[in-house]
């Protein structure tokens, strides 16, 4: 449970970098919806970044339930 905890983890930490560099916001001006543009300018629906923090908590979240089951 702890390499998978460590994997989560790393991955929500690369999830998260990943989506702050690559996608950026803006405003659809048509609908007022919030859309994202990738790096070539085509709109894209949204990634929302709170993605990677959720792997990264639930990685953070089964090291802790891992750690802790050893000193029970």
């Amino acid at each position: 449970m702890k390499k998978i905890s460590i994997a989560l983890f790393i991955a929500g930490i690369i999830i998260t970098i990943g989506l702050v560099i690559y996608y950026r916001g803006t405003v659809n001006p048509v609908d007022s919806d919030s859309m994202t543009i990738d790096r070539s300018g085509n709109q894209v629906s949204e990634w929302p970044v709170f993605i990677g923090i959720i792997f990264t908590f639930v990685g953070a979240v089964f090291y802790y339930v891992s750690h802790s089951e050893k000193e029970s």
